[in-house]
């Protein structure tokens, strides 16, 4: 469980880097995604508004629904059954490559590849291989891309095989502000890290 909070934390704030930046071509929209993480899957939703700017994950642990936000920095995952919010260091975790934006520059930087077209989703996807940093180190990545927006991920590290796919996208929904915050009056707190050493 401990494992699985923090690389669904990593996975998260990859999602949510560049948040001042036009990171997909549609407005707002509710990604559900399936995920296979060393064997266990999870079943996660990703809210998003003002061309990705905004976002939100909210990820089912055992029955506690959880969403994972980034604020100032850093990842609060907020329990709003039990009007708690817990923050947690980025802890130098992978990079968003802004596919709207494939200049020559993020190519050669992230090593980007088309490697043609797929359906994901209903949607028609751009497939490409990319290379990005996830705790300073290099990790191969293969994404399929509608409209900027990663529909499905393949990728291997440390952590083990990480599969993510879209079973539906919605687009340009009305989502609530609220989605995007802290509940008002939920004081956040500062995640014990100790709990992780040796153990995670």
């Amino acid at each position: 469980m401990k494992r699985l909070l923090i690389i669904t934390a990593l996975l998260a704030g990859c999602l949510a880097a560049g948040a001042q930046e036009k990171l997909y071509e549609v407005k707002s929209g509710i990604i559900t995604m399936e995920m296979d993480m060393m064997g266990q899957a999870m079943v996660q939703e990703i809210f998003f508004d003002d061309y990705g700017a905004k976002q939100a994950t909210v990820s089912n642990f055992g029955g506690n629904k959880m969403r994972m936000l980034v604020i100032d920095g850093s990842n609060v995952m907020v329990n709003d059954a039990e009007k708690t919010a817990t923050r947690m260091p980025m802890m130098g975790q992978g990079e968003k490559v802004n596919f709207s934006n494939l200049d020559e520059k993020t190519i050669k930087k992230y090593k980007v590849k088309e490697l043609g077209t797929e359906t994901i989703a209903g949607k028609e996807c751009k497939k490409y291989s990319v290379t990005v940093f996830m705790m300073g180190q290099p990790q191969k990545q293969t994404v399929w891309v509608y409209k900027g927006i990663t529909l499905k991920s393949s990728s291997s590290s440390d952590f083990g095989e990480m599969v993510q796919t879209a079973t539906k996208l919605q687009e340009n929904v009305e989502i609530p502000a609220s989605t995007f915050t802290v509940p008002e009056g939920v004081k956040i707190q500062d995640m014990d890290m100790s709990m992780f050493g040796g153990g995670w």
